[in-house]
């Protein structure tokens, strides 16, 4: 019953990225590209110390390669129809405080991302 501070929630905008050889080369927000590229509904992350939960509701996994805001390749899963959401996508993130900032893989297999 004092004057206690509110807190402030400000929700973060998708990021944007350019995506390697596709969309023309254009900056554009990772959730719209991602449903043009797979057109299928974007439903948000993965944590990538949570994805042992959901490995059961996965149908695929695809790496996307992408030039900005780093290069590297963001990990796409697609949801079973068994998931709370079916027949969508997620993008693996680091986890933790910016749980909203894509995990951008440098290497997959010991391999660099050199195409």
């Amino acid at each position: 019953m004092g004057d206690s501070p509110q807190k402030e929630f400000i929700m973060m905008e998708h990021s944007r990225v350019i995506f390697k050889n596709r969309l023309r080369g254009r900056k554009i927000s990772l959730k719209r590209g991602l449903e043009i590229i797979y057109k299928l509904p974007f439903t948000g992350f993965i944590r990538n110390d949570k994805f042992w939960w959901w490995r059961n509701n996965i149908d695929w996994i695809k790496y996307l390669p992408i030039e900005y805001p780093s290069q590297g390749m963001l990990m796409v899963v697609r949801l079973n129809c068994d998931s709370k959401d079916p027949n969508t996508i997620r993008v693996v993130t680091t986890g933790g405080f910016a749980s909203r900032k894509p995990q951008v893989l440098k290497k997959i297999y010991g391999k660099t991302n050199k195409e």
